[in-house]
């Protein structure tokens, strides 16, 4: 409705309750074992019932809380699920159903189904294109045939299955054609306030913050130019919806780089730590601090990088490029963490997976009670919070602070020689923050 000149977006009333079938048997008896259970959804004098994907014994069931009881047991198919399992699809239904009545105003069964079969995992996966001529298809060959890191690769899947949930929650058909300036705005708006993710074994809303959907968005205009010039060699013509008198995504909005301080590596490196585990975790991030190294470089370094007391590789960023090999020679405190390890296959520290590494820091800081608070952007609002750092830390922390710490003390090219970071590059002004005693030193040369 409008005030005035302005539209106010009216939120659309609707209720949601959750309960087992009241069904009986030929007997007139009321079934009791193995119910499904439904969500009945009420909205513009509409009602549908929709099947939330399980089934439990009725006194398994909380009618009050419309939920399953603490420690329950239902079914999904053939397969047993925990009652926090199923009550976490409920919340879900509940909050997936919330945010879709408070940005339309108007609905349709066939939408609130799609919106459903989205979050509890139904929705059709599409059939496989058949050539390489169609939207996913093309998306598919370009993920096969461009010569990428494992991260783009992996950044690609990501893109592609936002692109396939987009689908099955809109109730379209997503090809070329149908990709326009004002549809890629509703898929940006998809990716900031209604997109989800798998929990387990249930869809959640998980909206992605602003850089990230600046990723997705900026990926798919690469991916485009890629498909112009397939289709044009094939005799068709495509057309482009993107640049200045299109679509334009998102911009990055980074904050101050947050890293730890040399002060606060020390007492990593000389911490006595009982548990051999953390042990390894500490020389692993010590050493990466000193060395500034990506994570995927880091875990593939063997004694044969060591030349001349310096570690020498190629980054794996640079390799699509023009490779340009580093060398960081090696600090007193690298070399004492090397010689704790000889590894019968040569790699230099016994490394473990990027998810269980980052885990472990945040135990390991929390050990050691660094838990100095820092600002930084909210990645999912945007917005500025507080937080400890030992919350937030992760291997990539280690990489800012060896540009970090060496920021200001010496020339900015010798330290891109060693981090890797070409000259000019945008991505190095987020790896280091400018210094009160840089500043003061500034304004006493005026």
């Amino acid at each position: 409705m409008y005030v005035g000149n302005q539209l106010i977006h009216a939120v659309m009333k609707h209720s949601v309750k959750i309960s087992p079938e009241r069904r009986k048997d030929k007997a007139g008896n009321l079934i009791e074992n193995n119910v499904p259970i439904f969500a009945d959804i009420r909205f513009s004098g509409a009602r549908m019932f929709y099947f939330t994907g399980y089934r439990m014994d009725a006194d398994k069931f909380d009618t009050e809380s419309q939920q399953a009881k603490k420690n329950s047991i239902g079914k999904e198919g053939s397969r047993d699920v925990q009652s926090n399992i199923i009550n976490n699809r409920f919340k879900a239904i509940r909050a997936a159903l919330e945010l879709h009545f408070q940005k339309v105003n108007i609905s349709t069964k066939d939408q609130v189904k799609a919106l459903l079969d989205e979050v509890c995992k139904k929705a059709v996966t599409p059939e496989p294109e058949t050539d390489n001529t169609g939207f996913f298809g093309m998306f598919h060959h370009y993920h096969n045939v461009c010569n990428l890191s494992i991260g783009r690769k992996k950044r690609i899947n990501v893109a592609i299955n936002h692109w396939q949930r987009f689908e099955a929650l809109r109730g379209l058909k997503i090809t070329f054609q149908s990709i326009t300036v004002d549809l890629l705005r509703d898929f940006e708006n998809y990716l900031r306030n209604e997109s989800t993710k798998p929990k387990g074994k249930v869809f959640v809303l998980s909206p992605v913050g602003k850089n990230t959907a600046h990723s997705i968005l900026s990926l798919t205009r690469t991916f485009w130019n890629f498909a112009r010039k397939e289709l044009k060699r094939q005799g068709t013509e495509l057309h482009y919806p993107f640049g200045a008198e299109g679509y334009q995504a998102p911009g990055e909005t980074y904050g101050e780089p947050i890293y730890i301080t040399a002060n606060e590596r020390n007492i990593l490196f000389y911490a006595e730590l009982t548990s051999e585990h953390l042990q390894r975790v500490r020389d692993i991030f010590v050493f990466q601090c000193l060395i500034g190294a990506r994570v995927g470089d880091l875990c593939k370094l063997t004694k044969k990088n060591i030349q001349n007391n310096a570690i020498t590789y190629i980054p794996r960023k640079t390799k699509e490029g023009k490779p340009v090999a580093v060398s960081v020679p090696l600090h007193p405190m690298a070399l004492e963490i090397l010689s704790r390890y000889n590894l019968p296959d040569g790699r230099l520290m016994p490394f473990i997976s990027d998810q269980r590494y980052n885990i472990n820091l945040k135990n390991l800081f929390r050990e050691l009670k660094i838990n100095r608070i820092v600002t930084r952007l909210n990645p999912t609002t945007g917005e500025p919070e507080q937080v400890p750092i030992c919350d937030i830390v992760s291997s990539h922390m280690a990489r800012r602070a060896f540009v970090g710490n060496l920021y200001g003390k010496v020339d900015n090219g010798i330290i891109g020689s060693m981090s890797g970071h070409v000259a000019g590059s945008k991505a190095f002004t987020r790896y280091y923050d400018v210094s009160k005693e840089l500043q003061q030193d500034a304004i006493s040369k005026l």
